[in-house]
């Protein structure tokens, strides 16, 4: 693939882009290669592919011998994987949202927090500190800054100063204080919840929400998963470019 095309996809991410988008990264793909008989293209793009699961399904299918039935035993235990780290980075989304709804002491915010890891990523008192220091630097600096930023792609240590950061702003200053920084978060589970509670929603509307919208983006990056694995096979497989639509055409409403 050309440098300006591996620029392009240089933030693809299957939590964000729709179906139709993961499909038609395949089938350029599929038409990079043609009926050539390698997959040399292939197996560099893995180089230039920001996306986990799909980086890892580029180098287990083109880059070596291994027959289908590896590949496809190979992409559930790297696709379990990702998406268990995908779940808890929305459930301590869902811990803050939450939190912020009730008021809560940001000390239960971070021990309801490391409950979730086997070892927490950050301790409770730097964690705290680093929070804090943001609070301390929210109105000096713009909404956008990176550092107020709250994405399932961030460095755990990171994550969880930024949800910190959020429970401690509301707290200190009310919930709307948090509405300037909505608009410029990467995770839209987040700013959507966030501003459910903005709005005035009740604890027990906002839980059933999150709960349910954590589901339906849980089984969505699933089904996406799948796709990318019957799409990868059949180009491996060297089936007409009809065929692999016809693949994705499947996983599509």
């Amino acid at each position: 693939m050309s440098q300006t095309a591996a620029q392009s996809i240089r933030d693809f991410d299957l939590l964000e882009m729709p179906m139709e988008g993961v499909a038609a990264y395949w089938l350029s793909l599929k038409k990079l290669v043609g009926n050539r008989r390698n997959f040399k293209g292939l197996d560099q793009e893995a180089e230039f592919t920001s996306e986990p699961f799909v980086r890892h399904l580029l180098e287990i299918t083109f880059s070596g011998d291994m027959d289908e039935e590896r590949i496809r035993r190979c992409a559930a235990a790297r696709g379990d994987l990702l998406r268990g780290e995908l779940e808890r980075r929305l459930d301590l989304m869902r811990v803050a949202v939450l939190d912020v709804a009730g008021g809560e002491n940001p000390l239960r915010t971070m021990a309801r927090i490391a409950a979730r890891y086997p070892v927490p990523p950050i301790t409770t008192e730097k964690a705290l500190g680093y929070a804090q220091e943001l609070l301390r630097q929210a109105g000096e600096k713009p909404p956008a800054e990176r550092f107020f930023d709250v994405s399932h792609r961030l460095q755990d240590d990171r994550l969880v100063v930024a949800l910190l950061f959020y429970v401690l702003l509301s707290r200190h200053h009310g919930r709307m204080a948090c509405r300037p920084f909505l608009e410029h978060l990467g995770s839209r589970f987040f700013a959507d919840g966030m501003a459910l509670v903005a709005d005035g929603f009740d604890v027990p509307f906002v839980r059933k929400w999150l709960k349910k919208h954590k589901q339906v983006l849980l089984d969505d990056v699933r089904d996406k998963m799948s796709m990318s694995v019957e799409l990868a096979l059949g180009i491996k497989a060297r089936l007409g470019y009809d065929d692999v639509f016809r693949i994705a055409r499947s996983y599509m409403r």
